[in-house]
């Protein structure tokens, strides 16, 4: 396949219209038409919509798309690694969901310099049904996020996700109500912790969504007084007493106010999860740096000390989900 009309494809997309396309690579309009012509015929797809203004790729043309970044960036440095035997030294584009965000340490960066120092990296944080998508399209090469029993990976199973895209799990979590760790009578029940000031995170979050659906089955709903943006912030409004919330049992260990904290002893109100790391086809480069990020989050996730008191005395025992 020519590499020209991969480039067409990209410039095409970018600028929105064959014109913009032609006057970015110094060629006629009837020329950049050819060039996706020839494309589709090849695929058989359509590719651009020619129905709308601005001009937008189809579904067909969003895969196309996504291969031809990928593979362009790839030959990108094919004579670097044959003249001097080394990977070069481009970018590795990571999203980060907001729910993973607080193990991505400042201290896990450094050491990821360390290891690979003419690396650059980018991070993207954001909702996962944000990032999915731009993995999808090619437009970051992972993504750090969690997967749990209903509502999957951003609201897709695994299993429903392109074969090209890797999930490697790098570790198991629980999803828990927490409390204030000075509380003299911290709630028991569902019911009770419904008559609590809760602190949540947005709609659209999984841990308020498994919190609206526990709640739902004992017939009651949460009294939301503070809605926050940041698993750190919401974490933190909990240590100083503000109120209750429903989060993620790992990212209190690790949190700067753990020693403020509880996890709630109360019954069926745990939810098991994974961290997942995925990851598109990439270059060897890449997947090493890449490698090398999921080896320091598996380590940093598993701190040998931690201030957080426990309240419950089944907090490390299996937990599934009622059907």
């Amino acid at each position: 396949m020519d590499t020209r009309e991969l480039q067409t494809l990209i410039a095409v997309a970018e600028e929105k219209s064959f014109h913009g396309a032609a006057s970015r690579l110094g060629l006629t309009q009837p020329a950049i038409t050819r060039r996706v012509q020839r494309l589709e015929t090849r695929t058989g797809c359509i590719l651009f919509d020619r129905t709308t203004k601005p001009l937008r790729p189809t579904p067909a043309g969003q895969r196309a798309l996504a291969e031809a970044r990928d593979l362009l960036r790839r030959l990108s440095g094919f004579a670097d690694i044959v003249k001097t035997g080394t990977s070069p030294h481009g970018p590795v584009k990571i999203g980060v969901s907001h729910g993973v965000a607080p193990l991505v340490t400042a201290q896990t960066i450094r050491a990821l310099h360390h290891d690979f120092p003419d690396t650059q990296l980018s991070l993207r944080s954001g909702w996962a049904s944000e990032l999915l998508p731009m993995l999808r399209r090619g437009e970051i090469d992972a993504l750090l996020t969690m997967e749990e029993p209903l509502t999957g990976i951003a609201g897709v199973p695994g299993s429903d996700l392109p074969k090209s895209i890797r999930i490697d799990p790098l570790f198991d979590d629980q999803i828990v109500p927490i409390g204030p760790a000075n509380d003299p009578n911290p709630p028991t029940s569902i019911v009770e912790l419904a008559q609590r000031p809760i602190i949540l995170l947005p709609e659209g979050c999984s841990f308020r969504a498994l919190g609206n659906v526990l709640a739902h089955r004992k017939g009651v709903s949460f009294r939301a007084i503070l809605e926050v943006s940041a698993l750190d912030l919401q974490i933190e409004m909990v240590a100083a007493g503000v109120g209750y919330g429903i989060t993620a049992k790992r990212y209190c260990m690790l949190n700067r106010s753990a020693s403020a904290l509880s996890l709630l002893n109360i019954a069926d109100a745990r939810w098991p999860m994974k961290v997942v790391f995925l990851r598109r086809p990439a270059s060897t480069d890449i997947d090493t740096v890449l490698d090398g990020l999921a080896r320091l989050l598996s380590v940093a996730a598993h701190p040998e000390n931690t201030g957080i008191m426990h309240k419950s005395n089944r907090i490390h025992e299996p937990y599934e989900l009622d059907a």
